[in-house]
C-alpha cells in the first residue's frame, strides 16, 4: 500500500508540474511576438509630449517611458521581463506595419477607433481632440473654418472629426511638427491635434492659441496586431498595474499632462 501511495503521489507531482508548465506557455506571449524577450513598437516621434526627439535624437515622451514600464511587466516564458525596441515611421503607416508583421504594438497616442484594423487595449489615457489657430487669423469657432485649410494627421481621430465641418480642405502635409510651422507661416489655417500635444506648440510660440470648442473626445490605446490575443491580455494587465500603481500620474505630472 505504501509502494502505491507513493507511485501515485509520484504521478501527482509530475502531473502538476506539466500542468504549471502549460499554464506557463499559454500566459506567454513569446509565440506571438517577433522577437522573444522584445516588443518592436511603432512610433511616429513628431508628437510632444507623447513622443518627440530631443536635441540629441532620442526619442522621449510620456509614451516612450509607458511602454518601457509596460514591457517590464511582461515575462517571457523563461520569467525574463521583456525590453522595446522603438522603430520611428510615419503615424499613418503603423497600422499596416502590424498587420504585416513588421512590429508587434503601435504606440503613438492612438485614439481608439473600429474601423482601424487592429486590436486595442484598455486606455491608458483620456484625451480631446483641439483646434489650434493663430491668434489674429479671426478664427474663433468651427464655424469659421468654412472654406479653410485645416491639417491634421492622416488617419487620426482628429482628421475624420474636421472632415465633417462643412467647407473644410482638409491635408495632412508631413508630421505634427512640419505642420506647426506651416501653421505659424500661415501657409494653412488650423491644426487639428491632442489638447496636450497642442498646449505643448501653443507655450512655445506666442502667436498660438487653442480654441475653446473641442472636436472630439478621445481615450488614447495601444494597437495590437489582430488575432494576437495573449499579447493584447498581457498588455491590459500591464497597464492595469501601470495606472493603480500611481506610475501613470507620476509620468503625467513628469511630461506636464
Amino acid at each position: 500500500m505504501k509502494k502505491i501511495l507513493s507511485v501515485i503521489l509520484v504521478c501527482l507531482f509530475v502531473l502538476a508540474g506539466c500542468s504549471g508548465n502549460n499554464d506557463k506557455v499559454a500566459n506567454s506571449i513569446d509565440d506571438e511576438v517577433l522577437t522573444k524577450g522584445t516588443l518592436v513598437v511603432g512610433i511616429s516621434a513628431d508628437y510632444p509630449p507623447f513622443e518627440s526627439l530631443d536635441t540629441s535624437n532620442n526619442l522621449i515622451g510620456y509614451d516612450v517611458d509607458m511602454a518601457n514600464s509596460l514591457a517590464s511587466k511582461i515575462k517571457t516564458q523563461d520569467g525574463t521581463a521583456y525590453q522595446v525596441e522603438f522603430v520611428q515611421m510615419d503615424f499613418s503607416t503603423i497600422i499596416s506595419a502590424l498587420q504585416t508583421g513588421q512590429v508587434d504594438l503601435g504606440i503613438a497616442a492612438f485614439s481608439y477607433d473600429p474601423a482601424r484594423q487592429c486590436l486595442f487595449t484598455d486606455p491608458y489615457y483620456l484625451s480631446a481632440q483641439v483646434i489650434c489657430v493663430l491668434k489674429d487669423s479671426g478664427i474663433t469657432t468651427t464655424a469659421d473654418l468654412n472654406g479653410k485649410t485645416v491639417a491634421a494627421g492622416e488617419g487620426t481621430v482628429g482628421y475624420s472629426a474636421a472632415s465633417e465641418i462643412e467647407g473644410v480642405k482638409m491635408v495632412s502635409p508631413g508630421d505634427y511638427l512640419q505642420q506647426f510651422e506651416m501653421l505659424k507661416n500661415n501657409q494653412i489655417d488650423a491644426v487639428i491635434c491632442d489638447q496636450k500635444v497642442a498646449e505643448n506648440f501653443v507655450a512655445n510660440s506666442s502667436n498660438l492659441t487653442i480654441l475653446d470648442e473641442k472636436l472630439a473626445e478621445d481615450n488614447l490605446c495601444i494597437t495590437v496586431k489582430t488575432g494576437n490575443t495573449k499579447t493584447l491580455e498581457a498588455l491590459n494587465a500591464a497597464v492595469a498595474e501601470f495606472v493603480s500603481s500611481g506610475e501613470s500620474d507620476a509620468l503625467k505630472e513628469k511630461w506636464g499632462l
